[in-house]
């Protein structure tokens, strides 16, 4: 493994503590127990990633060239265990929390969640524990990104889930943010694990837009509630 794929393990360390002194000095937060545990649980949830895909490699013994099984690992076996990893603290720990009123709370407890998460996982996937043991092309670039693109599927899934807390039928909203961020976590890792360039750059384009759209939503939601 290069020095670059080392270097690339600061990356989420690096954005918790970004996103952390944001809310201090922005907000004057100053108990930072909850970030805490989302990160801490964020790191813990990868279990179910490692599982997933041990039971997969069960199966299959890594054979993924027929692209049934391909598209079943990518989507099952990587994105769905992720996303329902990060999903189940989320939903049903964070979620009931008294400060948890909407969607901005949505995403930024899915955010520290997800860097949790990434910080773990970008180890695992380097040291070849989880995801295709065949090194697909770009590695180094995959590692790298693998941060920033969590923290779309975060956006998104947290957008949902808080939209259900100002709802009376919080399921379809939940479930809805579940799917989406297991949709987009999916084409991301099909895009690197095909080499399929065109993909990448329409998937990294689309996801800055949503991304984007979705934050600057929460925002505004949160200053209409205030009024």
């Amino acid at each position: 493994m290069n020095t670059l794929n080392y270097i690339s393990f600061a990356v989420s360390p690096l954005l918790i503590i970004v996103f952390v002194l944001y809310l201090k000095y922005k907000f004057s937060i100053k108990n930072f127990s909850n970030i805490r545990n989302a990160i801490i649980l964020g790191a813990i949830s990868v279990i179910l990633l490692v599982i997933a895909n041990y039971l997969i490699d069960l199966r299959w013994d890594g054979n993924y060239k027929n692209m049934r099984r391909m598209v079943f690992f990518v989507f099952i076996g990587i994105a769905f265990s992720s996303e329902l990893a990060k999903f189940i603290p989320l939903k049903f720990l964070f979620y009931k929390l008294k400060n948890f009123s909407g969607p901005l709370e949505g995403v930024i407890y899915s955010i520290f969640i997800s860097l949790g998460y990434t910080m773990v996982a970008s180890v695992l996937y380097a040291f070849e524990i989880v995801g295709s043991t065949d090194k697909f092309h770009n590695f180094t670039l995959f590692l790298f990104t693998l941060p920033f693109a969590n923290l779309v599927f975060a956006i998104s899934m947290g957008f949902f889930v808080g939209i259900a807390k100002m709802r009376k039928n919080t399921f379809i909203d939940c479930a809805t943010g579940l799917f989406v961020a297991t949709f987009f976590h999916g084409l991301y890792y099909f895009g690197f694990i095909t080499s399929d360039i065109r993909l990448l750059i329409f998937v990294a384009i689309g996801f800055t837009v949503i991304g984007i759209t979705f934050l600057v939503k929460s925002v505004s939601l949160k200053l209409e509630e205030r009024k």
